[in-house]
């Protein structure tokens, strides 16, 4: 976490894109620190947040792969974390009665009421982080984000055919 008192530091790079670039992983990371110490205080984290809203917009109910997909993280990470999750007794995992080697993810009630705790901290820190930027900015930060996203998807996908696991 930045101390008190602490300042931003720009990289002084001549090359406008590695600057832009750099700029753009200190911002996502500064985010992820100050959404992480925020939820910290309603007891989750950025990405327990994330699967509780994500499974309350989905209907209650996902398997961990597609919850691996939608959070862009392992599935074996997602494992992990759905067993913390229901360690706290906010979401239930039981064997699919169609298909026995799928799990299926259900938000609880517990899980619903930490959730609608959290959308105020979650509200705060959007406020926080958006407060300087107007709807016309907002809209075209929107769609810079959406094409850096697609580019990172397309980068990974290229690794993917690349590695040595798919030669063979």
């Amino acid at each position: 976490m930045a101390k008190r008192g602490s300042r931003l530091v720009d990289v002084a790079l001549e090359d406008t894109i590695q600057r832009t670039f750099i700029l753009f992983v200190q911002t996502a990371d500064a985010v992820l620190k100050y959404a992480d110490a925020s939820f910290y205080k309603a007891g989750l984290s950025v990405i327990k947040f994330v699967v509780l809203q994500l499974l309350a917009v989905k209907g209650g109910a996902m398997t961990p792969s597609e919850i691996a997909r939608w959070t862009l993280r392992e599935r074996h990470n997602i494992t992990t974390l759905v067993n913390r999750l229901e360690r706290d007794g906010l979401v239930r995992a039981e064997r699919n009665s169609r298909d026995r080697r799928c799990v299926d993810v259900t938000l609880t009630d517990r899980g619903r009421e930490v959730l609608s705790q959290a959308t105020p901290v979650a509200t705060e820190i959007v406020n926080q982080v958006m407060s300087s930027i107007g709807e016309d900015d907002t809209v075209l930060c929107e769609k810079w984000l959406r094409i850096l996203r697609q580019n990172a998807h397309h980068g990974l996908e290229n690794i993917a055919e690349r590695s040595p696991q798919h030669l063979g």
